[in-house]
């Protein structure tokens, strides 16, 4: 029986359930699943082991989510040990491709830097713009800023809530006022797509008080989504989320993104068993080998 080992971290803290739904839909497909969590990660004389079993013995690693960050790099050197197809989720795939950066030939405008002069300087050249972390998520710290009305002050205190790392500053997309698309993708083909709705403020994350309701994707959206999914799977992620604004790449999740359960409670159906059938078959491994 194959066997897979799944790393994940608190689940108290999850804000999805895909810690509870990828181990049964693996069990369905024949394989055997063991649960760990990221810290339990470490090295005996020389052999990458979680909780005493070396890494080897296992047919497929998925690390779903970072973990914690005082452990991050660490694990992440670690892992790299290991071949990269031996991954759903890779650690390059980690820490290159979540984010907001690395498909910015598909977002909106965008500047980044750690100067909040250098920020307002581009903000208050003309327009919309929508300021956030560039490491953030679940739709905290975003700011809009409508017409370039902000002052560096105001950019240094908003450096410090988030850190005092990078800032992002993006041109405002008014379709997001219509909705945000989030498209599962596992494998390198499309999985199932919903619509998020945007609570009072401007994000349509959902941990931030955007709503979703069952969604499509457009012909153009289609391409685009398609064509980001065979990156994703080609450099190593083996499951993300690709969220799209319109023509517009607003951000890559390839980490833990929420969204199977989302399906499940807005009646379109559960995707779970597709999304394992999907790596299975990127993998070339069938149910049960």
């Amino acid at each position: 029986m194959p066997h897979l080992l799944l790393l994940i971290g608190d689940p108290g803290k999850a804000r999805n359930d895909n810690h509870e739904r990828l181990p049964g839909a693996f069990e369905r497909a024949g394989w055997q699943v063991t649960v760990a969590d990221h810290d339990d990660l470490e090295i005996r004389a020389g052999c990458l082991c979680i909780t005493h079993v070396p890494l080897e013995s296992f047919d497929l690693i998925w690390p779903l989510g970072f973990g914690r960050l005082a452990t991050y790099l660490d694990r992440m050197q670690m892992l790299r040990n290991l071949p990269a197809e031996r991954f759903v989720v890779s650690p390059d795939a980690l820490v290159w491709l979540h984010g907001k950066h690395r498909w910015l030939e598909h977002m909106p405008e965008t500047h980044t830097s750690a100067d909040a002069a250098r920020l307002h300087d581009v903000m208050t050249s003309g327009g919309d713009w929508v300021l956030k972390p560039t490491a953030g998520s679940y739709g905290r710290d975003v700011r809009l800023v409508n017409g370039g009305a902000i002052t560096v002050a105001e950019i240094e205190a908003h450096l410090k809530t988030c850190g005092d790392g990078y800032l992002l500053a993006q041109r405002f997309v008014a379709e997001i006022r219509l909705g945000e698309q989030r498209t599962l993708t596992a494998g390198g083909e499309l999985i199932a797509t919903y619509t998020r709705l945007p609570g009072t403020g401007i994000t349509s994350n959902l941990a931030a008080g955007g709503q979703p309701e069952p969604g499509s994707l457009t012909p153009d959206q289609t391409d685009i989504a398609r064509n980001i999914a065979r990156e994703l799977a080609a450099e190593g992620a083996g499951f993300a989320a690709i969220d799209l604004v319109g023509s517009r790449l607003m951000e890559v999740n390839v980490a833990n993104p929420g969204g199977l359960g989302t399906l499940v409670e807005l009646g379109v159906g559960d995707f779970t068993d597709q999304v394992v059938a999907a790596i299975l078959r990127r993998h070339e491994m069938p149910p049960g080998l």
